[in-house]
């Protein structure tokens, strides 16, 4: 009875993990057929959350300009009105003059210190489709002008970065110019700029605006026009780098950029990068894209746009290579176990507790697929499960690999309910009890007791005997007499 009722509890158990979901696609990481530009990139479905390519995605890049992304999720998310006045003060432009030459000549919108028909609304314009550097800080100084100004804004930057998961990332500035410590990974840039896709569609839809019209200023006596840096959504004039199905995010390159030599003065020259976030939908498939490192310019000093280039090569692949496909359903035979003491049953036959369907080149030969398959249901000592087993209950794990990539994880489960046999549980525990010891001492001293009772009884009626002959004999002598 007691063996009844702890496999009904190590039942239950198994039910109360079948609730737990499958867990879903990691990575499929394929190597793009075309040549790259890019010193790292990381390539993810969007409608599967499928990595489908990727490349030096977790070591430190210079993020430059898509810095201004997070710059942006921090505005909108502190400011409740986006028609907030901006005050414009020395404080947000100070560095730019300041002798550092990776500042000097940053990038603007136009905005003019002492302007004050400026909102919120045009900073983050002027920030992500201008990408203009005072922009960044004059929403860090409005934000927090009373609660320690840009620095403290900086500090809610890199909070907000930790809280996404980027555990390679610090900002130094709002703006992306050069410097030490303003840094991330492609990885880390991927899950910025997909925490805008997912939760702020009013910052996508900033960034896939061509023209904003800015307010008038000492600058620009009437209200002026700026234009997406982003040449990957452009369609105007003769724009080679346009792409039809692209959209947003941001841009970000330096053309060269300096560190301090032995001495503190800004003379160790670097060659200059570029780098995009960016997303593509073609035939309902949704790609986002993080390039990295492509040199700013070719051999001659001729700038490259290697960035520009090589996502375009990349959607062109992913669009053309992969489609939805599925590797199995809830009725594939995956694997069985052996079932002890089961009703007319001595094998329990495992399927996936879901159907699998993933991103995958089209030509791929599904038999490439490996499974890794685990038992964790527990096993006596014949290697075997006992009886009974629900239809459902959960066996063990199976895990789907792809040139040493996981593609799925999920849980196996019986394919149908095996009764427990009532005769062989019964037999079963009637030779459990032979083989107790107490079991066998009792037998044993049942055993001496028996012949204890044997040689009792014989010497008893030995005596008997003995004493019937003497009465004979003694009658016989009275009988002479």
């Amino acid at each position: 009875m007691r063996n009844i009722k702890i496999t009904a509890v190590f039942t239950a158990i198994l039910f109360i993990f079948a609730l737990i979901p499958a867990s879903v696609p990691a990575s499929a990481a394929f190597t793009p057929d075309v040549e790259l530009y890019s010193s790292a990139y990381y390539m993810v479905n969007l409608d599967l959350g499928t990595v489908i390519a990727a490349k030096n995605e977790n070591e430190k890049c210079y993020p430059a300009s898509i810095t201004k992304l997070m710059t942006a999720i921090v505005a909108y998310e502190n400011c409740a009105d986006l028609s907030m006045p901006m005050e414009v003060t020395y404080d947000c432009t100070n560095e730019f003059w300041e002798g550092d030459p990776n500042k000097d000549g940053a990038g603007t919108a136009g905005i003019a210190v002492g302007q004050t028909d400026l909102t919120m609304k045009d900073c983050l314009y002027g920030l992500l489709i201008k990408s203009g550097c005072e922009c960044g800080n004059i929403i860090g100084y409005n934000l927090c002008k009373n609660k320690g100004g840009i620095p403290a804004f900086i500090e809610m930057m890199n909070k907000k970065a930790k809280e996404i998961g980027c555990r390679n990332t610090h900002f130094g500035n709002t703006h992306g110019l050069w410097q030490e410590d303003n840094y991330s990974t492609p990885y880390d840039l991927y899950l910025i700029a997909r925490y805008i896709y997912d939760k702020l569609p009013e910052i996508v839809e900033i960034t896939n605006t061509y023209e904003y019209i800015m307010p008038a200023n000492k600058y620009n006596p009437s209200p002026y026009g700026i234009y997406n840096v982003n040449s990957l959504i452009n369609n105007v004039g003769d724009n080679p780098y346009y792409y039809e199905f692209a959209s947003g995010l941001k841009t970000g390159s330096m053309g060269e950029y300096y560190t301090k030599d032995s001495n503190g003065e800004w003379t160790v020259y670097h060659k200059g990068f570029a780098n995009i976030v960016s997303t593509a939908s073609q035939n309902g498939f949704n790609y986002m894209l993080v390039t990295c490192g492509a040199p700013y310019t070719d051999e001659d000093g001729n700038r490259l746009n290697g960035h520009f280039k090589d996502s375009i090569a990349l959607y062109k692949w992913a669009f053309r290579t992969f489609d939805i496909r599925e590797v199995m359903n809830e009725n594939t035979f995956v694997a069985n176990v052996k079932v002890d003491m089961g009703e007319n049953a001595d094998v329990a036959i495992l399927k996936p507790a879901a159907a699998f369907s993933t991103l995958l080149p089209k030509d791929l030969d599904p038999s490439v697929i490996q499974q890794k398959i685990t038992i964790t249901a527990e096993k006596n000592d014949n290697d075997a499960v006992v009886a009974p087993i629900e239809k459902g209950q959960v066996m063990g794990t199976l895990e789907l690999e792809l040139d040493g990539d996981t593609l799925w994880t999920t849980n196996l489960v019986a394919s149908q309910s095996i009764a427990l046999s009532q005769f062989e549980y019964t037999m079963r525990m009637i030779n459990s009890i032979f083989d107790k010891w107490w079991f066998r001492l009792c037998v044993a001293a049942l055993a001496v007791l028996i012949i204890a009772d044997v040689v009792l009884n014989t010497v008893q009626k030995a005596r008997i005997a003995k004493m019937e002959a003497r009465r004979a004999r003694k009658a016989n002598i009275r009988g002479q007499w």
